[in-house]
């Protein structure tokens, strides 16, 4: 592929191995779907999952939702003023994937990882459990509505790695920088010298 096209961010993002030439960045289910259900075929998507100087890494959030995608988007909860959960409305459920498309999706991803351009992160060091364990409940409380379990456990993995995360979803975007302001959750961060990282972790 052609290497004519190459995003802004794509300098930052750290080496995807010690000594390695490919560099790293954590791409959310909906990116991989956009992709591998969807067929989108733009230059930055092309870039990212064509272009052989950038792995792309999913965790084990990423890993489930994209094979197994029944699950409660929404609790259909609020905390309260004291943080205790208040009914708001009704839990929301996403469905399964229709057998054609589990197919597909199953089969694209094999072959990325075939060839070296995806990889699965399912295993954390003990450090990056201990700051993942911490963090995933904490930005889940923090963010409101916007960020719900799933996608309080992907953005927490990406900070316990320290691997910025490529997502198009506004609605984690907006709920992150909500969360970034709790007084709890920025303290929590600045503890594990995470507040930096945290304020730049999306790309794209």
């Amino acid at each position: 592929m052609s290497a004519s096209f190459t995003p802004d961010w794509f300098a930052d993002l750290p080496l995807f191995r010690p000594g390695a030439a490919a560099r790293v960045v954590i791409i959310d289910n909906q990116v991989l779907s956009y992709r591998l259900l969807d067929g989108r075929s733009d230059a930055l998507f092309n870039f990212l999952f064509q272009d052989p100087r950038l792995v792309l890494q999913i965790g084990g959030q990423t890993i489930d939702e994209s094979l197994h995608s029944v699950a409660v988007d929404d609790k259909g909860t609020e905390p309260d003023r004291r943080g205790r959960p208040v009914r708001v409305g009704p839990e929301i459920y996403r469905p399964g994937l229709p057998v054609a498309l589990h197919r597909r999706m199953w089969e694209q991803q094999g072959a990325l990882l075939a060839q070296g351009k995806l990889f699965l992160a399912r295993a954390m060091s003990p450090a990056q459990r201990l700051v993942f364990d911490v963090l995933a409940p904490m930005i889940e409380a923090c963010c409101g509505r916007r960020v719900g379990p799933k996608d309080a456990r992907v953005v927490a993995d990406a900070l316990a790695r320290r691997i910025p995360l490529f997502s198009l979803d506004n609605r984690l975007r907006e709920g992150l920088a909500v969360g970034l302001l709790n007084p709890a959750l920025a303290q929590e961060l600045r503890r594990m010298g995470l507040d930096g990282f945290a304020a730049r972790l999306f790309v794209g």
